[in-house]
């Protein structure tokens, strides 16, 4: 939207002038192409719209008028320089993770994050006129606030957006990076929530304060998960307990899953993986589902009664649960990691200790 003379039209002071009052004009000159054109006024004055669409370098207005019956000078009697402005802003988003919601082009969309991880933002505002007093004209107001989500639900649903940073931008084409979020959580990996960007051409001309932009980055938990029933550093000398594994926030674009190998830990090994505890979250590891993907976190839990068919032979196994995701170009991080001994020959020599003094007894 281009500002027309403040689209009422120009009125300068010195068009107050009497019915018998001289002759009097407006030239109007456009200074980025140097075209001009005069506008007749009525002896009265009054307002008009200037017929030269207004640039960004500005139009002059100046108005002349003739002087009374004797006198036949042109006077200059007022100038005014008007500027267009046409406030504009756009705002990139950038994460690890490509999935988007919404039109990225109408800069009112959905990104998303881990709470560990960070991303880049690239701002750029336009149209605004340095130099100028007002506010309308100058900048255009940013404020950059949180919300919380329910950590069970992962919904914002009833929660209340607060401030983290607010001021007003001129003409900026900024990127920003590493950038962290700021939501409100007791560690930064357990930020939930989301952040919300906005940008406001201020009141001006009759419109009221208008949104020019508003993306909003969501920020998902790290990924965890507890074991039960497996202990690290353990000897076990019989059939191996049900495990159960309690996985917690897993993104919603991942794979995770338990694998076992023989020996100690050995961070990158390929092992073998535990049957019934892969979940694939997302389109990108479920391509041939027709269902609808899940777009927040997943909790559940998951029990293992087979263990013992991946350790054959005694000696050291590791546990080891992992997860690949967009983060580290989907890389298999480890989430946790155990590793434990099993010992049969220990349990059978018990059992043979026993019968044998069942055998010799009286």
């Amino acid at each position: 939207m281009k500002k027309l003379a403040c689209l009422t039209g120009l009125i300068f002071a010195g068009l107050a002038m009497t019915a018998a009052a001289q002759e009097a004009w407006v030239r109007e000159t456009n200074l980025a192409n140097g075209l001009i054109y005069d506008i007749p006024l009525s002896p009265t004055g009054g307002s008009f719209i200037p017929p030269l669409p207004i640039s960004e370098a500005g139009n002059s207005f100046e108005l002349f008028a003739k002087g009374t019956a004797w006198d036949t000078n042109v006077y200059l009697l007022d100038t005014k320089l008007i500027r267009a402005y046409t406030p504009a802003a756009s705002f990139e988003i950038v994460s690890e993770d490509t999935y988007v919601r919404g039109d990225p082009t109408s800069s009112n969309y959905v990104k998303r994050t881990r709470a560990d991880r960070p991303y880049r933002l690239k701002m750029k505002t336009s149209g605004l006129v340095w130099g100028s007093t007002k506010p309308a004209e100058n900048s255009v107001y940013f404020s950059f606030q949180g919300r919380n989500y329910d950590a069970q639900s992962y919904s914002g649903l009833g929660k209340e957006l607060y401030m983290l940073h607010e001021g007003n931008l001129g003409n900026v084409n900024l990127t920003l990076y590493p950038l962290y979020h700021e939501l409100n959580s007791t560690t930064r990996g357990a930020g939930c929530g989301e952040q919300v960007f906005t940008f406001v051409r201020y009141a001006a001309d009759g419109v009221p304060d208008t949104v020019l932009a508003q993306p909003k980055l969501q920020v998902w938990p790290v990924p965890s998960v507890t074991v039960e029933n497996l202990t690290a550093g353990q000897v076990y000398i019989d059939k191996l307990p049900a495990v159960i594994f309690n996985f917690k926030d897993l993104y919603p674009d991942s794979r995770t899953y338990a694998q076992i190998y023989s020996g100690n830990a050995v961070l990158g090994k390929k092992g073998t993986m535990v049957g019934g505890t892969e979940r694939r979250v997302g389109k990108y590891y479920n391509p041939d589902t027709t269902l609808e993907s899940a777009d927040v976190p997943q909790t559940l839990s998951v029990t293992v009664n087979a263990l013992s068919n991946y350790t054959a032979t005694d000696g050291v196994y590791t546990l080891e649960v992992l997860t690949e995701s967009p983060f580290f170009n989907r890389a298999p991080e480890r989430l946790k990691v155990i590793t434990f001994e099993v010992d049969r020959i220990i349990s059978s020599r018990g059992k043979l200790s026993t019968a044998e003094g069942a055998a010799t007894g009286p």
